[in-house]
């Protein structure tokens, strides 16, 4: 039996990236779940109901996306690729079909993984009223979740199409570019806020030019008046 060691390496990289967005959806997730509840205003809290939706959507097609590629990479280990039965003078007999095509299945973790793309764009479609809402409750996880999301489409469809499709090797390319979008539209995380200088740099400011702390007083004296 045939196997197929170096396309099994990409499947295993790959699962291990839909593992990844699988786990990083999770806070993602929650934080939306708790705005809901906490949120009164019934179209707001509608849009990000349906966020949280395409989300868990997006987690269900994961699970089965893993499955597929467990399935295909089971298949080729053992050696099974659309093998025919046989007539008595050993030549296929096509009547009883074939036991399985591994590339066919990996067709469809393709089309799933790019499922999952269109979904998270659909959850973080920015609406007229809303549209501040269109963000990432938590940038990091997501952001993460993206990246890998686009790994592992972008290693399935390599080597889908590298062994068995050459001419479809850029069909997935435009699933990578509104990935990379959606990253760097929804992921963007805001850098702490400073409270302002502590005491001792206050202080350090004065002893260091008294003319501060008199111009200080001045501008309150003015602001109070």
């Amino acid at each position: 039996m045939t196997q197929h060691p170096a396309d099994n390496d990409c499947l295993t990289r790959a699962t291990a990236q839909i593992v990844t967005v699988f786990e990083q959806l999770g806070a993602e997730h929650k934080a939306l779940t708790a705005e809901a509840e906490q949120t009164t205003a019934k179209e707001r809290r509608g849009t990000i109901y349906r966020m949280t939706e395409c989300l868990a959507q997006a987690a269900h097609v994961l699970k089965h996306t893993v499955g597929l590629l467990a399935t295909v990479h089971g298949m080729r280990e053992l050696g099974i690729s659309r093998q025919f039965s046989k007539d008595a003078d050993g030549h296929d007999y096509s009547p009883l079909n074939t036991l399985g095509d591994p590339d066919q299945i990996l067709y469809e973790a393709e089309s799933y993984l790019q499922e999952v793309a269109y979904k998270l764009d659909k959850a973080y479609a920015p609406t007229r009223k809303y549209p501040g809402l269109a963000t990432a409750r938590c940038p990091s996880q997501m952001k993460q979740a993206l990246y890998s999301l686009r790994t592992a489409l972008e290693t399935v469809s390599t080597d889908l199409h590298s062994h068995y499709d050459e001419e479809a090797a850029g069909e997935h390319s435009s699933i990578l570019t509104l990935l990379s979008e959606l990253e760097d539209r929804v992921c963007r995380i805001v850098p702490a806020q400073s409270s302002g200088p502590t005491a001792d740099e206050v202080a350090a400011a004065i002893r260091a030019n008294p003319h501060i702390a008199r111009a200080a007083a001045a501008a309150l004296k003015t602001a109070t008046a």
